[in-house]
């Protein structure tokens, strides 16, 4: 099997519109700077309470072409039921092997809901394995260089914060596309509401980038946790 195409970074996200919730602006500002990313969705988000499948499936396709993403694939694991199995860890080894990608982002491992925090561990595991010759799918074996977490719920003080200033409104964009999902005064939606769907989400969603972005210094901001030390080559150009 021939890779289809290589990847400097690979999301993952647990359900359609998490990557865009939770590093969307980070997402678009790579790909402005040249780097080829993709998007894997480990589920089609089947149990949510609004939408369907298949609305949910062509909301996805718009918001990966408003962040300019080169690829969004799904997974085709069960909403609600992510378990850390071989054969789910064997989809997601292919995938990483298929897209060799540099750098994963991935959720954090301690959140309040199930899926995320087994796709975590999922991810995790996928990506270690994914490096060993012997586990034979006909494809190069490829570890990732580096796995980083992305904050969903629990937030704890992260590694570091993502300058999104300039992509604060593709980040918003991009969830504008989930018109199923979140509020939206152009469309009337008559299905049942939830926390995400209130007009006040909106203003969460904005506090949080706009308080990670005060703590570097800026107008938004999109916390991450890296599990080891950071290397510094030179302190004077990160610090001063």
């Amino acid at each position: 099997m021939q890779n289809a195409m290589k990847l400097d970074v690979l999301a993952f996200g647990t359900h359609p519109d998490d990557v865009e919730l939770f590093c969307g602006g980070t997402i678009a500002s790579l790909v402005e700077q040249g780097y080829r990313v993709g998007i894997v969705d480990l589920t089609r988000g089947e149990l949510g309470t609004r939408g369907d499948v298949q609305t949910r499936q062509k909301e996805a396709e718009v918001a990966a072409n408003i962040l300019g993403v080169h690829i969004r694939e799904n997974a085709g694991l069960a909403d609600g039921n992510i378990e850390i199995n071989s054969q789910n860890r064997h989809k997601l080894i292919s995938l990483i092997r298929k897209f060799q990608p540099k750098l994963v982002l991935l959720p954090f491992n301690q959140d309040r809901h199930p899926d995320h925090e087994h796709a975590s561990r999922l991810i995790s595991e996928a990506c270690f394995y994914a490096g060993l010759s012997k586990i034979e799918d006909g494809q190069q074996a490829h570890r990732p260089s580096s796995i980083i977490f992305y904050f969903s719920h629990y937030l704890k003080d992260p590694s570091f914060v993502v300058d999104i200033s300039e992509f604060f409104k593709t980040k918003r964009m991009s969830l504008e596309a989930y018109e199923s999902q979140f509020y939206t005064k152009q469309k009337q939606n008559t299905q049942p509401e939830t926390y995400i769907s209130s007009a006040s989400f909106w203003q969460a969603i904005e506090i949080r980038a706009r308080f990670y972005g005060h703590l570097i210094g800026v107008e938004y901001g999109e916390p991450f946790f890296y599990c080891s030390p950071l290397k510094i080559n030179n302190l004077f150009e990160i610090f001063a």
